[in-house]
């Protein structure tokens, strides 16, 4: 039987398990309500940290044997979050392998939800966290300009799975932590990509204690659109609600998971 709706999820940077969207699940489900949950809702998640992992971790082993490094903890963490972003901007740039072989999970992952979905009007909701952020933003905008990814038509698929990679069904686009000014706030004038489609929507959470999450549409009167919306929130409880920490909060927090889930729940009971 046929979904009502997809659910795709990207991670951020950093060492990142594969079942790092459970969390979230388990909470848009209780939200959303199990029932209808399990009967109309598919939920895709897209991992790329393992096109990345392997080559950091046999270099984080190599240093730290041979040099006895101090405040690994600290050290590690700046390593796997930061040379997440800095190898994929450096593919862009070079031979793009990396950059490509990213989008092509997110490709697949549009794939999966077109076959669970049936068609490609099914709607979709994308939730991006972190690093996510900027790697469904580059994947945006390469689709509506026909460039890397989408440069040559995929002979492979139908047409219109073709059209459905491109986000023309995406409804909700959702961005937690987003820290795509750190790549772009540089610029003179930011471009926004081209909406997808008339009922696009972007809803932007970020948490004033994370220095990792940014509004976005004060970047460029590109970005000043009224289909982007910034939404100030605050994620994390005792010990994580008032720091940096609570980059890793927005998933959990009710305050992010409740809106997400009512919009599901809107599409599901218009």
């Amino acid at each position: 039987m046929s979904k009502s709706v997809a659910v795709i999820t990207i991670h951020g940077m950093g060492d990142t398990n594969p079942n790092y969207y459970r969390s979230l699940e388990r909470k848009l489900r209780k939200y959303v309500g199990k029932d209808l949950w399990d009967e109309k809702v598919h939920l895709e998640s897209v991992f790329y940290q393992d096109l990345l992992q392997g080559n950091q971790e046999e270099y984080w082993q190599e240093i730290d044997d041979q040099y006895s490094l101090k405040w690994d903890f600290l050290r590690k963490f700046m390593l796997f979050s930061f040379a997440d972003a800095a190898s994929i901007e450096h593919s862009l740039r070079n031979d793009m392998a990396l950059y490509l072989g990213v989008h092509k999970e997110i490709a697949t992952a549009f794939d999966h939800s077109y076959e669970a979905l049936g068609n490609q009007s099914g709607p979709v909701m994308v939730i991006a966290h972190s690093l996510g952020c900027e790697q469904i933003s580059n994947y945006v905008w390469d689709a509506m300009e026909n460039k890397r990814f989408f440069e040559s038509p995929d002979t492979e698929i139908p047409a219109e799975q073709d059209v459905f990679r491109r986000l023309n069904s995406c409804v909700n686009f959702v961005t937690t932590g987003c820290n795509i000014p750190i790549f772009r706030a540089g610029l003179d004038n930011p471009n926004l990509f081209e909406r997808p489609s008339p009922t696009f929507t972007w809803h932007n959470y970020f948490d004033a204690h994370d220095v990792l999450g940014f509004p976005i549409r004060d970047m460029s009167d590109s970005y000043s659109v009224d289909w982007i919306k910034d939404e100030k929130v605050n994620v994390g409880g005792l010990l994580t609600g008032w720091n940096p920490a609570s980059h890793g909060e927005y998933w959990t927090d009710k305050d992010v998971v409740k809106p997400i889930s009512k919009k599901i729940k809107s599409i599901l009971e218009p």
